[in-house]
């Protein structure tokens, strides 16, 4: 009889606007809301460690005139009455869906707001507001959820270096993990490009003093002094560290190429091979460029990174050629097979005219120490 009742309402609010909308009267920003939670059930339990995701469902609400709708997900402490809700998250699609899958990082920073420290469990509550961008009407029904936090860091490292005998000389300085496919990298996630001696022991310590170890199984934890961890092999690796999620992960950098294209009737590559020299950075000496000379003045080229597994990274840029060369110009972007487009013609730079063919030598810096104060590349022309 409840439902029954609120879908009664519900009709002679659409019936309402649209006679309104006939008349040309103002357009009604009153909503009747869904009111139902659907899943999660209340008191379900998540270790935010053991599940990637949760995916939360609710009933749709109607606007009195019939138009769009816009969700948000809340959160708040028990007793809590969501006028000053702990998180709020959009919906999928904008905010347009009556549903939200949330990933177990997202909900971490819900445990991190009452307080919650690993190991420990607490219950939130959480409905959902809907509106119209003004005036939104927060559900009446309200759930409890009870959460066991990630193993993370609190607060998030802002710098992370790696140093001992294992690593490069004078130590490593990592930094936040860049984007790939132009999507960015969640915060807390710190990655480096360098060369690791196999076996050798090497630290980890961040901007507070805080030290980690990597441990099996992409594990990483907190520990009180500077204890070492160690890779099986000597190696040239990209290593990240999620410091919100306590994980690790490596693959190694089998080589990286200096790739160039040019059309001139006929498909013509340079794949030219770089060394590598330290500190994140490879380079190229007395390279032609003779491809770039060519009657189209057609000079693309990037660098292609093939990792141990056969995966290829691109890097490149999305940006056009001005009439100068810029520091943004010559910032490296990372790209994925699905994200670079034509493997053989995007996500490419140029040259000016007046370096068309002229011999260079190249470098590529992925680290922070250069221009861009992260990934960049440069030339020598001669």
């Amino acid at each position: 009889m409840k439902k029954t009742f609120k879908y009664i309402l519900i009709a002679v609010a659409v019936v309402l606007a649209a006679s309104c909308m006939r008349k040309g009267r103002e357009i009604v920003y009153d909503v009747v809301a869904g009111d139902d939670l659907y899943l999660p059930l209340d008191g379900e339990e998540y270790n935010l460690a053991e599940v990637s995701s949760v995916e939360f469902y609710w009933a749709p609400s109607i606007a009195a005139d019939n138009g769009y709708i816009s969700y948000e997900l809340l959160f708040d402490r028990v007793g809590g009455d969501f006028s000053n809700p702990l998180a709020a998250f959009a919906s999928q699609y904008n905010g347009s869906a009556p549903s939200l899958v949330l990933s177990a990082k997202s909900l971490n920073k819900v445990a991190k707001a009452i307080g919650l420290a690993y190991g420990e469990s607490g219950e939130v509550v959480w409905t959902v507001q809907a509106g119209k961008g003004i005036n939104g009407t927060v559900y009446s029904e309200k759930r409890r959820l009870t959460i066991s936090p990630l193993n993370s860091m609190d607060p998030l490292p802002q710098s992370v270096s790696l140093g001992g005998d294992g690593a490069e000389t004078g130590g490593i300085r990592m930094v936040p993990a860049a984007a790939v496919d132009g999507v960015a990298s969640p915060e807390g996630i710190f990655e480096c490009f360098t060369s690791i001696k196999g076996g050798t022991g090497f630290t980890i310590e961040d901007n507070l003093g805080r030290y980690y170890k990597l441990e099996g199984e992409g594990a990483l934890v907190n520990v009180a002094s500077a204890e070492e961890s160690t890779l099986t092999s000597d190696g040239i690796y990209w290593l990240q560290i999620d410091f919100d999620g306590m994980t690790w992960s490596v693959s190694t950098v089998a080589s990286v190429i200096y790739y160039a294209a040019a059309w001139t009737g006929v498909m013509e590559t340079a794949k030219e091979p770089m060394n590598y020299i330290g500190n994140g950075t490879w380079e190229l000496k007395n390279f032609d460029n003779a491809i770039s000379n060519n009657s189209a003045k057609d000079s693309r080229h990037r660098f292609n990174m093939t990792l141990g597994d056969g995966t290829v990274i691109y890097l490149g840029t999305s940006l056009p050629l001005g009439t100068e060369y810029t520091t943004s110009y010559w910032a490296v972007n990372l790209y994925t097979i699905d994200g670079v487009g034509n493997k053989d013609w995007d996500s490419t730079w140029n040259f000016l005219d007046s370096d068309l063919g002229r011999p260079l030598d190249a470098y590529l810096y992925l680290n922070a120490d250069n221009p861009a104060g992260k990934y960049y590349h440069e030339y020598i022309f001669k």
